[in-house]
């Protein structure tokens, strides 16, 4: 036992020398003479002996706690010991000592070791694969998904998560998460905690003239807001500093049809009061009605405002009068499966990223018809334009709302709302055509990097648009974007399945 510790003394003290001699050695070197390939490849070696790096200090601080108590070294924890020893704030001190608590060995009561908390993290930083981003995406998650999972559920999901983090961004990881998330409690923690919580409040004017807005918004809420202000918000359009403020310049691409917009077969606005067998609370001739649902409105104050703000906003998106964004109407685009949509059960996603239970959508379509329309008769329109035109038209462009979500290229988080047609396969450049399934959604500075050696294709069979880097961006990784696809990361269930609607 003696001699086992005497070498493990000994292979430390080594490593260490063999460290500060190695870091001599870089900060000692002119890294003029490297052509660019090997200097991205310097970087990504280093970055993976960085993440090791962090995983030894985890193991480090993990022993060092084991051994002995913050008191005993003079601190009042270890959080004020790192701090003060380190010259780090208490923030990063505090970040240091939960990541040896999870990720660093651990001793039964009888000196046994066992795993870390979170081992497969442990593993996966150890080797360099995973990031201490993604581990903090995957603790929220485990933490969050402790009241509804077993013990043998939460390790699985961690396995899960962190297969999935080795190939995508932190961020993508985080909207897998979140998938996860909602699955398990789609309903909230209340028979409808989105009817209950959701509230505007408008708060008292300030000296300056500005009134606070707080609150919580629904989901259908959030689409609307995020759909106008996407357009209506962007630079240049209802500046208050210009002379004659400008509003959307694009006129909406829908056709005016016959009869009132809130009725597409024409009827009357009003039914004559006398005989209707349900007759509008609206109407001047039934105020005694409205009195009645006046009375037994138990909505609060902020309830009622969030309420009117979502009725003004969905009536202004059915107006057809804000314009065109991208080549379609400011509207609301929704994507969601068949099988969803005949259950009445899953998640949906509009245009802006907004997750949408599936009630909503339904409740959501009965009170906005051409909502129904944009996916019933979008195949109205001619889908294959040949190279007659560049643009894509409006039909292609709802297409790819549903089908890509947003942009393709991985690593971008730009929602559908937020960019262009791409011609994916060939690009227009090389004889492309624009019909709709060689397509693709990606945001403007993406759709520029195939000036810059990236190509894409499209794998036919599933619709999904693969980003190929040039050879000094190509690290193997993956060539989808799942941010708007995280149900991929993540363990198909059982059952699964529908077409796209």
């Amino acid at each position: 036992m003696k001699s086992d510790a005497v070498a493990s003394r000994e292979t430390v003290q080594d490593a260490l020398s063999d460290h500060a001699a190695s870091t001599k050695a870089l900060l000692d070197a002119d890294f003029t003479v490297f052509d660019t390939a090997e200097l991205l490849a310097i970087q990504s070696e280093r970055e993976l002996r960085a993440r090791a790096d962090e995983m030894i200090g985890h193991r480090i601080q993990a022993a060092l706690m084991d051994r002995a108590g913050a008191h005993e070294i003079g601190g009042k924890s270890w959080v004020d010991v790192l701090a003060t020893r380190m010259r780090i704030s208490r923030a990063e001190a505090a970040r240091r000592v939960s990541g040896a608590e999870l990720l660093g060995p651990r001793h039964a009561i009888g000196g046994e070791v066992l795993e870390p908390v979170l081992a497969a993290c442990a593993a996966a930083l150890a080797e360099g694969s995973i990031c201490a981003a993604h581990i903090k995406v995957v603790r929220a998650t485990m933490t969050s998904a402790s009241g509804r999972m077993t013990g043998t559920e939460l390790a699985d999901l961690e396995v899960s998560l962190v297969a999935a983090a080795k190939t995508t961004t932190p961020e993508t990881l985080e909207k897998a998460a979140e998938r996860v998330l909602y699955k398990l409690n789609q309903d909230g923690d209340g028979p409808d905690v989105a009817r209950h919580k959701r509230g505007i409040t408008l708060g008292a004017q300030d000296a300056d003239g500005l009134v606070r807005i707080t609150g919580w918004v629904d989901a259908e809420l959030a689409a609307y807001l995020g759909t106008v202000q996407e357009v209506w918000g962007r630079p240049g359009v209802n500046n208050p500093d210009d002379a004659e403020p400008k509003l959307n310049p694009d006129p909406s691409p829908l056709e005016d049809e016959p009869g009132p917009a809130c009725d597409p077969a024409g009827a009357e606005p009003f039914a004559d009061a006398d005989t209707a067998e349900d007759p509008d609370p609206n109407h001047p001739a039934n105020f005694g009605a409205l009195a009645d649902l006046a009375a037994g409105d138990t909505r609060t104050r902020a309830q009622r405002l969030h309420d009117a703000f979502k009725a003004i906003l969905r009536d202004a998106l059915m107006a057809k009068s804000l314009g065109q964004h991208n080549g379609i109407p400011v509207t609301m685009v929704v994507s969601t499966t068949l099988a969803e949509l005949e259950a009445g059960a899953g998640i949906a996603v509009t245009g802006t990223g907004t997750l949408m239970p599936m009630p909503d959508l339904i409740r959501l379509a009965e009170q906005a018809y051409h909502y129904l329309v944009v996916y019933r008769k979008h195949t109205a329109e001619p889908l294959y334009l040949g190279r007659t035109k560049r643009l894509a038209s409006k039909a292609q462009r709802l297409l790819l709302y549903n089908r890509d979500r947003g942009c393709t290229r991985p690593g971008c988080t730009k929602a559908a709302c937020q960019c262009q047609a791409h011609h994916a396969e060939p690009s227009w450049n090389n004889g492309g055509l624009t019909d709709a399934p060689t397509l693709a959604l990606g945001c403007g500075p993406d759709n520029r990097l195939a000036e810059m050696g990236w190509t894409t294709s499209i794998d036919h069979d599933t619709g999904r648009v693969h980003w190929h880097p040039p050879p000094l961006m190509d690290t193997g990784g993956d060539t989808l974007n799942h941010h708007f696809h995280p149900e991929e990361l993540l363990p198909p269930e059982e059952g699964a399945g529908g077409a796209n609607c």
